[in-house]
């Protein structure tokens, strides 16, 4: 350990953090079980980050943040003023593209342990979740729902916020059902073919929905 600098001890901490979280869970993971992983002292691991709860924050941080630069190198988290000047092709568009990084991220057909680790956070939540919803979720959601009233913009408040929580529902179901999904689509396992047909499906299929709800006589529409 000797000459390491603090941020190469910080960062073999979040690596080995994020292993430990995505295998066992929070709930099953120990701060002590991280600094063994990472090879420094438990000292140290109270030094950078100060509690579990903070050091677990901080692997979700790094996460979204990648995931937010993704989504903005493919086109999928446009901000508003540019959302605002985009055709309804474009739109739909960004949230094909938004869709397909969702599926990227969490089936694969490579996922990282961040998958894992949010799969886990969702059946067994930890005491950090209202922030997770707070600084991470609730974030990831204004820019769909924003996506959503781009492209149905008389639908009500209501329905765009169902509307976004369907499209990830969509997503998260081929993550959390994927042996029995795997088993009914006879495939042994998500390949780049299989996971680029069901961005597509989940695109059409979230459009579709969407203008059904836009198509409603008015009072029904502004009743959802």
């Amino acid at each position: 350990m000797r000459g390491r600098s603090p941020d190469q001890t910080r960062q073999r901490l979040l690596a080995a953090a994020s292993e430990l979280f995505a295998a066992q869970g929070y709930h099953g993971t120990t701060v002590r079980e991280i600094a063994q992983r990472a090879g420094v002292n438990l000292a140290a691991g109270n030094y950078h980050f100060g509690s579990k709860r903070e050091l677990y924050l901080e692997v979700l941080r790094a996460y979204f943040q990648s995931l937010q630069a993704e989504l903005r190198e493919r086109g999928a988290s446009p901000a508003p003023a540019e959302l605002a000047r985009l055709r309804p092709r474009q739109v739909r568009e960004a949230l094909h593209a938004r869709i397909e990084v969702m599926l990227d991220r969490l089936v694969g057909p490579a996922p990282g342990p961040h998958a894992l680790l949010m799969q886990r956070e969702m059946a067994d939540p930890s005491e950090a979740m209202p922030v997770i919803v707070r600084e991470f979720i609730r974030p990831m959601m204004n820019d769909l729902e924003a996506l959503v009233a781009r492209l149905a913009p008389r639908i009500g408040r209501r329905a765009v916020v169902y509307s976004a929580l369907s499209i990830v529902g969509q997503a998260m179901f081929y993550r959390f059902a994927k042996p029995a999904v795997l088993r009914v689509l006879r495939q042994g396992g998500y390949t780049r073919e299989l996971t680029g047909v069901l961005g597509e499906h989940i695109t059409q299929f979230s459009l579709g929905g969407v203008a059904a709800l836009a198509s409603r006589p008015k009072g029904r529409r502004h009743a959802s």
